[in-house]
């Protein structure tokens, strides 16, 4: 599948998206005490309520797992190398700057924060196990959980290139979509009704299976679908999503967030695939292809940038709540640019360069 501009800008949006949460909550925290997690909306005004409103902007990873879906279905389907050779690029692809940028959040957190790590910590950080909550493991970068799940759903895909790839019988690949369904639902339930703290958690790995569906169609189906989906529909769809979970309707302690996430998500990534929407426009801006392009950098380097730039505002002394906020949306987010540029040149851009 050739890389759909598009969708690289869908990665520059769910890239701020996640900008966003964190960088709100900063502020939220820093000037007005509030713990923008915990916060009641209704029960917060002004500037406090307007920071808590773009805070609960988490579902940017959602996007992620949907398009990671999409991208790993269609190697899977028609240009699987293998799955050694598979993992092999995965890991390529994922660690450099993963084990880069937690270096900078090591650092930041043992000089700066005085924070304390054990061994097993790093152990269990290098293995990517740090998003499965259940397990109590402390992450050296905390917005580096999610990768816990990309990592175990890579882990499966050699499974759908067996049963779905070019190599599987025709009947079988006809019944994807009963068997995705199936899936779908059987993850959320689960997770769901599993005992244990954070169980509801794993019901994140239903967020690739949109995707999964997406990534089975050939690139003119697809095309297809996009086309004949209405714009206002796809992004009805993602409004009310987005809007229901802001104002507090449902969080994603419950399994009502997964099923409509991955509604409203599905519908998004597969309206990027109409070449000729107004979206696919917009998406296709410079300044999303821009941020698209070092989106994982941007992803994994913000959260250390923004909480040393903080410190660093409170060593400074600055106390006015529309300076700190200005330096740590504006500031914290050029810097984070920066970095990201910087990690993407050091981690990431050889990738690129020898496919």
């Amino acid at each position: 599948m050739k890389r759909l501009e598009a969708l690289e800008g869908l990665r520059g949006y769910a890239a701020f998206l996640v900008f966003l949460v964190h960088s709100c909550g900063i502020v939220a925290a820093a000037m007005y005490g509030v713990d923008a997690d915990r916060a009641n909306l209704s029960q917060v005004h002004g500037p406090v309520a307007a920071l808590v409103f773009f805070f609960r902007s988490h579902y940017g990873v959602d996007l992620f797992f949907v398009l990671s879906g999409l991208l790993m279905a269609d190697i899977a389907a028609r240009r699987w190398p293998g799955t050694r050779a598979f993992l092999a690029r995965r890991a390529l692809r994922i660690y450099p700057a993963y084990l880069a940028s937690g270096a900078l959040a090591l650092l930041a957190g043992l000089w700066i924060f005085d924070h304390e790590v054990t061994a097993s910590q790093l152990a269990a950080n290098a293995a990517v196990l740090q998003g499965f909550f259940a397990l109590g493991i402390a992450p050296i970068n905390p917005v580096t959980w999610s990768l816990t799940y990309e990592v175990a759903f890579y882990l499966a895909v050699p499974l759908l290139a067996l049963g779905w790839g070019a190599s599987a019988p025709a009947g079988r690949q006809r019944t994807a979509a009963w068997i995705l369904a199936a899936l779908f639902a059987s993850i959320i339930v689960a997770a769901a009704a599993a005992p244990f703290e954070g169980a509801i958690y794993f019901a994140y790995f239903a967020l690739f299976v949109p995707g999964i569906w997406l990534g089975m169609m050939d690139a003119e189906a697809r095309s297809r679908a996009a086309k004949r989906l209405p714009t206002p529909l796809a992004l009805g769809a993602w409004i009310a999503f987005v809007l229901a979970y802001k104002l507090g309707f449902f969080t994603n302690k419950q399994a009502a967030y997964y099923a409509l996430s991955a509604i409203a998500c599905g519908l998004v990534v597969l309206k990027a695939c109409d070449a000729g929407s107004w979206p696919v426009r917009l998406l296709t801006t410079r300044p999303a292809l821009a941020l698209g392009r070092v989106s994982y950098s941007f992803f994994l380097v913000h959260y250390v940038v923004l909480h040393v730039l903080g410190q660093g505002l409170v060593a400074l002394d600055v106390t006015t709540p529309g300076v700190y906020a200005a330096a740590i949306f504006l500031g914290g987010f050029a810097l984070s640019a920066l970095a990201a540029w910087v990690v993407f040149l050091a981690a990431e851009r050889f990738y690129f360069a020898r496919r």
